[in-house]
């Protein structure tokens, strides 16, 4: 039924000689239960690019098989399944350059297969681009980072759970039946030994002060890819890999989803406000950050007005009218807070309120330890427009109904 896939590649885009230097298949079937696997570094026939990003050695690539020996196998393993991906169109310009090397026309584009972050939109309101970030929404495993086996069984749980959530019949039967009758090229089968990737070859997660901003920028919903290509420079930024002569690769990979240079002059304005604003949301930026941010704006292809109107743009205050709680509110607690959760419930309840557990339409306003807080439950309130409040304007909103006055001892530092 379905045949998830990620790979890895030396760089951004194959418009810059970047190639594929890892893939992995997990095959699913139609009710999300795993049926196989397979995975193995790919030798790229180039350097391996940011190596400290993906942690693939030349030592192990160099005994990997080439992209033409298994592109007969991957054919086989597509052959009559539905592709499926985070980020898909990023994997299908690599898939499909690759097989252009070859001679052969590779059949799948972005909308005959299905990508678990534009579903995620969604089926994970509220949720960020990454894949960390989904499948810490949809509480699935993520073990491992830039490993394309890991990312690939990860893929995986997330679709199984999509199909939880979607029930029958599943919405895109459409690219179910569309993708399964493709015509595959034929590609003679070629011998060749897997290289699976060393078990020592981990990668940390990314860490740093554009690696916490990235995860909490808004989504784009003015194309379907556009959050797409912008989950590239999420990543690229989290990972420290982006630099001012990277706006080359982006330009060029803009171009192969299909976006003229207005469009990407606004999707990077509009990223660029939107990372100043996170960044100075609570406090100035140090003379370090604001450099990054010079980096940033460099290979985004603008220059200094643009962060100069950002930062202009981030010192206004916006504008939001003054939260009325409901009388019969449905509210949900999110964050470590000076007394536990059920302390403030039991209060919530004898003033006539609902306490819920999750954030469903139906919720009212998010109760929160930290007004700053990028927890699931915060992040999916916020996609949901649902007001997100500190306890200390929860404990003046229940004063107001009269009786006890709750004076909160202290807030954490950040929210969860």
């Amino acid at each position: 039924m379905y045949a998830v896939l990620d790979t890895e590649t030396t760089g951004l885009t194959p418009a810059f000689h970047h190639r594929v230097a890892e893939v992995a298949v997990v095959l699913v079937d139609a009710e999300g239960r795993v049926e196989g696997e397979w995975s193995s570094l790919i030798n790229p026939e180039r350097d391996l690019g940011p190596q400290r990003i993906h942690g693939i050695r030349a030592v192990d690539a160099v005994r990997a098989p080439r992209f033409g020996e298994v592109a007969g196998h991957l054919v086989e393993l597509f052959r009559g399944r539905t592709l499926v991906a985070h980020n898909l169109p990023f994997d299908l310009t690599f898939l499909t350059a690759e097989f252009d090397r070859l001679g052969l026309t590779f059949p799948v584009t972005h909308d005959l297969g299905l990508c678990t972050m534009t579903l995620s939109t969604d089926l994970l309101p509220g949720s960020g681009r990454s894949l960390g970030e989904c499948c810490a929404a949809a509480g699935v495993t993520l073990d491992g980072w830039h490993a394309a086996a890991a990312d690939t069984r990860a893929t995986a749980g997330l679709l199984a759970h999509y199909l939880r959530v979607v029930g029958t019949p599943v919405p895109w039967q459409d690219v179910i039946d569309r993708s399964h009758a493709l015509a595959w090229p034929g590609v003679a089968a070629r011998s060749f030994r897997t290289a699976p990737r060393p078990d020592d070859a981990a990668v940390p997660p990314p860490s740093g002060f554009m690696a916490g901003l990235v995860d909490h920028l808004p989504r784009d919903s003015a194309s379907e890819l556009a959050d797409p290509y912008l989950a590239v420079l999420d990543q690229a930024l989290a990972e420290q890999a982006l630099e001012p002569d990277d706006s080359g690769a982006l330009a060029a990979l803009s171009r192969s989803l299909g976006f003229g240079a207005a469009d990407v002059a606004r999707m990077h304005r509009d990223y660029l406000r939107a990372l100043v604003r996170l960044a100075a949301r609570d406090r100035p930026l140090s003379d370090a950050e604001r450099r990054d941010l010079e980096r940033v704006t460099a290979a985004l292809g603008l220059d200094g007005s643009d962060l100069e109107a950002a930062m202009a743009g981030a010192a206004v205050p916006v504008d939001v009218p003054p939260f009325a709680l409901p009388r019969s509110a449905r509210i949900v607690f999110t964050g470590e807070m000076p007394e536990p959760h059920d302390v403030w419930a039991r209060r919530a309840v004898e003033h006539g309120l609902t306490v819920l557990d999750a954030v469903t339409p139906e919720v009212d306003v998010v109760v929160a330890a930290d007004e700053y807080t990028m927890s699931i439950k915060a992040r999916k309130a916020r996609g949901r427009g649902i007001p997100v409040i500190t306890v200390e304007e929860f404990a003046r909103h229940l004063a107001e109904r009269g009786g006890t006055e709750y004076e909160p001892a202290s807030r954490p530092a950040h929210g969860f």
